[in-house]
């Protein structure tokens, strides 16, 4: 591989699943999922014109639960599930996908931005770029040289220097974050009474997750027991919260190279 290779790493359920939401029409109807799927294509190929990739695939979860249901039962247990038509549909948007020329992958037992984070840390180490296109602001642990996160939807590039600005800690930080903080939007608790403002400020202060529960005992008043009662959860949240890179994915770049309209 050369320093010219661009990939775009698509964010499958992340794009699918926002465009049909937006699409107007009767929830459910095979009228609504056509003219969603043609918006998804749309917005596809907006994407590759945008980035102009050598290489591009769109990423989904893996069948079954995910290693970290096993970790934690609880975690997305508040997810709405998808939409019934549009979980039936999964097959169909895929090969219009593959007519575009992007392929599709997914890793059983994986969730798609462990295989996303572990596509663009490959890539990066052959001297490659990875645009990471996803609203998840977990994705944006993966960034690092060569590798950003694209926010199709607002036409915004996040970049170390954008995660530092919006959380407070750089991207090889922010799993420490959202492990004291916890997240809602996953159902996974992280310490008891600690928020991100305050999970910002113990990171700038002690570094990782270790580091700050070593020092927890020294930490004056509420703050510190709460740090010592709740040094497990942390631990589980981290666990849970942090993205693997080293899937093994079962495609190499060849695979994955942008063939317009599905050209061989």
């Amino acid at each position: 591989m050369t320093a010219q290779t661009r990939a775009l790493l698509v964010d499958g359920l992340n794009l699918i699943r926002r465009v049909y939401a937006a699409v107007p029409g009767e929830q459910g109807s095979d009228e609504q999922f056509e003219s969603a799927v043609s918006s998804m294509k749309s917005s596809l190929l907006r994407a590759i014109d945008t980035h102009q990739p050598t290489h591009a695939v769109v990423v989904f979860d893996g069948s079954g639960e995910s290693w970290r249901h096993r970790e934690f039962p609880g975690y997305k247990a508040d997810r709405k599930p998808m939409p019934e038509r549009l979980s039936r549909g999964l097959d169909d948007i895929k090969k219009q996908f593959e007519l575009i020329g992007v392929a599709s992958i997914e890793v059983d037992g994986f969730e798609a931005d462990d295989v996303l984070a572990t596509l663009a840390r490959g890539i990066a180490a052959r001297d490659g770029r990875s645009i990471i296109l996803s609203t998840d602001k977990h994705l944006s642990q993966a960034i690092a040289p060569g590798v950003v996160v694209y926010d199709h939807f607002s036409d915004k590039r996040v970049d170390a220097a954008a995660v530092e600005k919006r959380f407070g800690v750089s991207p090889a930080l922010l799993s420490t974050m959202f492990a004291l903080a916890g997240d809602t939007g996953v159902s996974v608790p992280g310490v008891k009474g600690v928020g991100q403002k305050t999970a910002a400020t113990l990171v700038a202060e002690h570094g990782d997750l270790e580091s700050i529960l070593a020092a927890a005992s020294d930490i004056p008043g509420k703050l510190g027991e709460r740090l010592v009662d709740g040094a497990e959860d942390a631990r589980l949240a981290l666990r849970v919260l942090s993205l693997k890179s080293d899937v093994e994915v079962g495609a190499n770049l060849k695979d994955l190279r942008f063939r317009p309209g599905g050209e061989s």
